[in-house]
């Protein structure tokens, strides 16, 4: 629906009539329409972005990037630019994405983050959330500002860099 008609036209009776269930019903469930939007986009992009065990912790992060920058390549990086566009101008989008698309991701990215500290893949003085800023924010930016393609040799390229300045002192396997 927000695809077609983009988010400020979504409502929740409108959403009521292409579910066939009652407005009550949602009301239920979710307290208002970003609420509902948002479970529907986390359900659909759902595990295709997620980690992914690899020979390394630093290669799952490489592997779970491109996972995320070939699900932008289409209709869900074109609704990640609406709700993103759309949440400068409406507070319970801002903190539904938030709450369910940005923090969920950021806490799995912070565990297998401290997992390459642990395992001497990234130098110990490093922060997990500094990492994911430093990793992710040029996939958004890219996305947003329509700059260039996510093509996986970005992807690869931004993580090469990154890896650089964050490598450990462990040896490559």
């Amino acid at each position: 629906m927000v695809l077609q008609s983009g988010f400020r036209a979504v409502s929740i009776e409108s959403i009521a009539a292409a579910t066939g269930v009652s407005k009550a019903t949602i009301y239920r469930r979710w307290p208002n329409k970003a609420a509902v939007v948002m479970d529907a986009f986390t359900n659909k992009v759902g595990s295709g972005t997620l980690f992914h065990k690899a020979s390394s912790s630093v290669e799952s992060i490489r592997l779970q990037m491109r996972a995320m920058a070939r699900s932008f390549r289409g209709n869900d990086g074109t609704l990640v630019k609406a709700l993103m566009a759309e949440a400068q101008f409406d507070l319970e989008l801002a903190e539904a994405f938030r709450q369910r698309w940005t923090l969920p991701r950021r806490r799995l990215a912070t565990g297998v983050i401290q997992e390459a500290i642990r395992r001497g893949e990234l130098r110990s003085d490093v922060d997990p959330e500094d990492v994911i800023d430093l990793l992710y924010s040029p996939l958004y930016y890219r996305l947003q500002m329509g700059t260039g393609k996510l093509s996986d040799a970005y992807v690869d390229g931004i993580f090469r860099n990154a890896m650089r300045g964050l490598e450990g002192d462990r040896p490559p396997a």
